[in-house]
């Protein structure tokens, strides 16, 4: 097979514990992160002024950005988990809402830690009944970066429907004892009158709307953290944040201009000792000072974005070249190659200076429409100078009269056990299509689109046992001139994620599906595993993405228990990341068991039980969002 360049596999340094505990519910147990609420909050509106969606973004510090990166690695995820003495631990957030008066927040009881928490999970009260209106966010997932976002005040239900639980609330009757009745809010228990406007759709349908010229929406939020151990969940919760505000009485924000957006703080360069296509990859400190992340979280609120770009050059040149970098603005290392600074195929020799530097570009919009009301570039850092420790000379091409890949038989599919080459050779040259490859799955590479925006998408896998490598192959879905976009190789990597702002030359394009495929190979140059075809749609226009998907209630914290010859519904549904765009529909959600002699699962999702075991069945959407659930079988 033709020589694959290797990238850069990150070896971050395991979180240090403040104390080592053995028992996680024990009152000294202390986290390895500080855990405070959001610096930076901010509110803007998604649609028109009238509506009631809202986005609210929120900023993380960079010692919880770290724990969450090093839980990605399974490996130094146990090790973590050992050291705090706990059998699983994560972070998650809720936001609280208030309309015109900033003290009407509507946190109660049941987001706190109360006997219920325990087996039903937060919302719920003692009978595992659900406590929150619609509008109520207890449990947000999150991402390791500055700043994260999530649309609130969203669908408020149909008010003209009088069986419509969302606007009227449910009512729970237990006939045998009065005193356990309970009513689950609707959207007209917490909505004042005056508030909001009720608007006649067509017979029999209705919506909401709030005129936030008249009206003022405020949110707050905070972080909390779940301890799983040997006994009951545990929860730590942080302080609320500061208030972010939008309408009538909300205060003005100035955003940023190219003088006042100051260059990037980049420290500490080093040589990581890792290569990519031969050549070196470096590291830098970046410093994320408060005022730069308020005005990232208030860009991004608003569908904007700041990113980071990096340059070299060999001391003594006078052209600086732009690097392939980490270009997510977030404290801490981050990573770039250093490409043929002197040419294309010239060496880079032990005890050259390279001198590097970086700046931010800035894109601002207005309220999460496709109007850009300013882009530009901040000034450059200060240079910073590495002198390398290492020769890096790459390899002299010569193209073969006869490449001997040429020669390679296609494989039949992409099972395991196939020869990567004869692989790559059938994913480029046979698929002619935007179907799953016939012998992929799911449960073990788990590839889905993590992070979307209008020229980029980050695609992320598990980390798979006795991979050595992974081929990550993409394109356009859909045709170009009567034929399917074919897959192109776009990445052989050794870590678990990446992001692509091009498909070779061709930039990432706004409103555009795309597909992706990863192949996990083990070092005989074997397929250890090939991902399901993932279709992740771009930022910026008609489409967007499931967010997560919500699975039959009656299966409780994503386990269920069958004897033999018992069957269960799955029954999975996609919430999309925008209610108002569409999702196009590449492929609807798909379910997979790990162990069909253990349990089996429908195309409709219907657990079957075959024998005594556990394994585990996925839902999963078109672009590889997931539920796992553990099916144990008596």
């Amino acid at each position: 097979m033709k020589k694959l360049f290797s990238m850069l596999l990150t070896a971050a340094v395991l979180v240090s514990c403040l104390c080592l505990p053995v028992n996680a519910a024990g009152s000294d147990f202390k986290l390895p992160f500080e855990l405070i609420p959001a610096k930076t909050v901010a509110l803007s509106k998604v649609y028109d002024n009238h509506s009631t969606d809202a986005q609210f973004n929120f900023s993380m510090e960079s010692d919880m950005i770290k724990f969450m990166q090093d839980c990605e690695d399974p490996d130094k995820k146990e090790q973590i988990f050992r050291q705090l003495g706990v059998e699983d631990m994560w972070i998650s957030t809720q936001i609280d809402w208030a309309i015109d008066d900033k003290n009407d927040w509507h946190h109660t009881e049941y987001w706190d830690e109360n006997d219920a928490t325990h087996y039903f999970g937060i919302g719920n009260d003692e009978f595992g009944r659900s406590r929150l209106c619609e509008w109520d966010i207890v449990d947000l997932w999150l991402y390791p970066q500055s700043t994260n976002e999530c649309w609130i005040t969203r669908y408020a239900g149909n008010p003209a429907d009088p069986e419509e639980e969302r606007w009227n609330g449910t009512d729970y009757v237990d006939e045998e004892n009065p005193a356990n009745n309970a009513h689950r809010p609707g959207m007209k228990d917490v909505l004042k009158e005056g508030q909001y406007t009720i608007v006649q759709d067509e017979p029999g349908e209705s919506h909401i709307e709030i005129d936030y010229n008249k009206h003022t929406l405020y949110a707050r939020m905070r972080y909390y953290v779940v301890l799983r151990g040997s006994e009951k969940d545990r929860y730590l919760f942080s302080d609320w944040s500061d208030t972010a505000a939008y309408g009538k009485d909300a205060p003005k924000w100035t955003p940023p201009t190219a003088e006042t957006l100051d260059a990037p703080e980049i420290s500490d360069l080093f040589e990581t000792g890792e290569e990519f296509n031969e050549y070196p990859i470096v590291g830098y400190t970046l410093t994320v000072p408060d005022k730069l992340n308020a005005d990232l979280t208030e860009i991004t609120a608003r569908g904007g974005y700041i990113s980071i770009s990096t340059e070299a050059r060999v001391k003594g040149n006078d052209e600086w070249k732009e690097l392939q970098c980490d270009w997510d603005v977030k404290g801490g290392t981050l990573y770039s190659d250093i490409l043929a600074l002197d040419g294309e195929g010239k060496p880079l020799y032990k005890g050259t200076e390279i001198e590097f530097r970086a700046r931010y570009f800035c894109q601002i919009r207005m309220n999460n429409n496709d109007e850009v009301i300013a882009e530009f570039n901040s000034r450059y850092s200060d240079v910073l100078t590495v002198t390398l420790e290492n020769d890096y000379i790459p390899p002299v091409v010569v193209p073969p009269v006869d490449d001997p890949v040429d020669d390679v038989e296609p494989s039949k599919d992409v099972s395991e056990g196939s020869d990567a080459s004869a692989v790559d050779k059938f994913i480029t040259d046979k698929i002619k299509n935007d179907n799953d490859p016939k012998g992929s799955t799911f449960g073990t590479v788990r590839a889905n689109a993590s992070k979307v925006k209008n020229n980029a998408i980050t695609v992320k896998w598990s980390k798979v046992k006795n991979a050595y490598q992974y081929f990550v192959y993409g394109n356009r879905c859909g045709k170009t001139n009567g034929a399917f976009n074919p897959y192109i190789l776009i990445a052989t990597t050794k870590k678990t994620s990446q992001t692509f702002k091009k498909i070779l030359k061709e930039k990432i394009k706004k409103n555009t599906y795309y597909k992706f495929l990863v192949v996990a190979v083990s070092k005989k140059d074997k397929v250890i595993s090939t991902s399901k075809t993932i279709h992740v749609a771009t930022a910026g226009g008609k489409y967007t993405n499931p967010k997560s998907l919500t699975i039959n209630s009656k299966i409780k914290k994503n386990k269920v228990s069958l004897k033999k010859g018992k069957s269960i519904a799955l029954k999975a549904k996609a919430v999309k990341a925008n209610k108002k765009l569409k999702v196009e529909n590449h492929r609807k959600i798909k379910y997979e068991s790990s162990d069909n002699k253990i349990a089996t699962v429908s195309s409709s999702g219907k657990i079957t039980a075959k024998k005594k075991g556990s394994c585990y069945v996925y839902a999963y959407a078109l672009n590889g969002i997931y539920r796992q659930v553990k099916v144990t079988v008596k």
